[in-house]
């Protein structure tokens, strides 16, 4: 999937690429729509990045494994 940004917005949001992927996987994730592994990737950041920005954006940050990421630590286990 490819997402255009009209470069103008960008630049008024004094915002780059991976800004906007770190906003969209917070966002993501704070509404429950994917999971803290999920999060991570998309935003391409380990994830001392995205505990800060989660902390940053006055949300708090899931200390035990997802379900969807229990669940594929337990396929690759098999």
């Amino acid at each position: 999937m490819q997402l255009d940004v009209p470069d103008e917005i960008v630049r008024r949001a004094e915002a780059n690429a991976g800004d906007l992927l770190l906003a969209i996987a917070i966002t993501l994730y704070a509404d429950n729509r994917i999971d803290y592994a999920d999060a991570c990737e998309l935003a391409g950041v380990p994830s001392a990045v995205l505990d800060a920005e989660l902390l940053r954006w006055a949300l708090g940050v899931q200390q035990y494994p997802a379900v969807g990421l229990q669940h594929k630590e337990r396929r690759k286990a098999v």
